[in-house]
């Protein structure tokens, strides 16, 4: 019995060793010590499948938190460049008396700024809002796609017509073609909004609406700049830009395609990007129908 004992305390300890190994890794866990890993046993057992479990759960909070600080800072940094810039501008503003049309010019300078910051704290707000907003959902109406299409043409109508930009509507009507209005109407604005934006003048945007069984899908198709190849995973990351350098002119903070994704996660669409760098783009967004 005295054997029986010792072996089986040796055997139990044992066994609980890979448990012990999991509890002292999550002792020396902190939110800045998060590439610590547990070892994984050589068995194929519960343990095995706890700690790669585990392990796995690190790896999703630890690319979260990476996400989260690139995000504060690329924030940061939005905002801090116009307010420099604004800063700047307003001393040398006052260092001596300038005419009248030198105030006015600064003044207009200084607004454009200004709104630049607005649209990129709106936009931040928005995406805070797009994180805590699962009581939108049940609260959110059902709506005609074509009409959100034609609402968001409205808006940009202004746009469009400065670059003499032709749109071509493909719709295929039908009684099932709705969307939810409060995430469907951010995601069309955004999608078309680019289209619009990084469009050449007197090209055209084609945009189609057409249903396939339980799902509804639009495309907006642009004859515009495109995106690099290699940028094409990196477009849903909030602040990013591709070729940004190269078309300066063309103003943005690169979050319309992140806030678009959230909106498409929150409602269970789907997003797709195709695009030839020189040659446009074509956004294809798969909604499930109203049930």
């Amino acid at each position: 019995m005295i054997g029986v004992y010792f072996v089986s305390r040796f055997l139990a300890g044992r066994s609980i060793k890979p448990v012990r190994e999991i509890s002292n890794t999550i002792s020396r866990i902190t939110r800045n010590n998060l590439n610590e890993r547990v070892s994984t046993p050589h068995h194929q057992d519960e343990i095995h499948e706890l700690s790669t479990n585990f392990n796995a759960l690190l790896e999703r909070i630890e690319n979260a938190i990476e996400r989260e600080k690139q995000f504060t800072s690329d924030a940061s940094y939005e905002l801090r460049t116009p307010l420099a810039t604004l800063r700047g501008t307003l001393e040398v503003l006052i260092r001596r008396p300038r005419s009248q049309v030198e105030y006015e010019e600064k003044i207009k300078y200084s607004l454009i700024e200004i709104d630049r910051m607005t649209s990129t704290l709106e936009q931040l707000l928005l995406l805070a809002r797009l994180d805590n907003s699962s009581h939108q959902k049940k609260h959110d109406e059902w709506t005609s796609l074509p009409k959100l299409i034609d609402e968001s043409i409205s808006q940009f109508k202004n746009a469009i017509n400065e670059k003499n930009l032709k749109i071509d509507l493909d719709f295929n009507h039908s009684d099932k073609a709705h969307g939810l209005y409060y995430y469907s109407k951010i995601i069309i604005d955004n999608i078309l909004g680019n289209a619009v934006k990084y469009s050449r003048a007197n090209s055209n945007i084609i945009i189609g609406v057409k249903t396939l069984e339980d799902k509804i899908i639009r495309t907006i198709t642009d004859e515009g700049i495109g995106i690099r190849e290699e940028d094409l995973t990196k477009i849903y990351d909030s602040f990013f830009r591709s070729d940004a350098l190269s078309h300066k002119k063309i103003t943005g903070n690169g979050l319309g395609l992140a806030i678009a994704k959230k909106c498409a996660d929150a409602i269970g669409a789907e997003i797709e990007i195709k695009s030839t760098f020189g040659r446009g783009t074509t956004v294809t967004i798969i909604f499930l129908s109203q049930s």
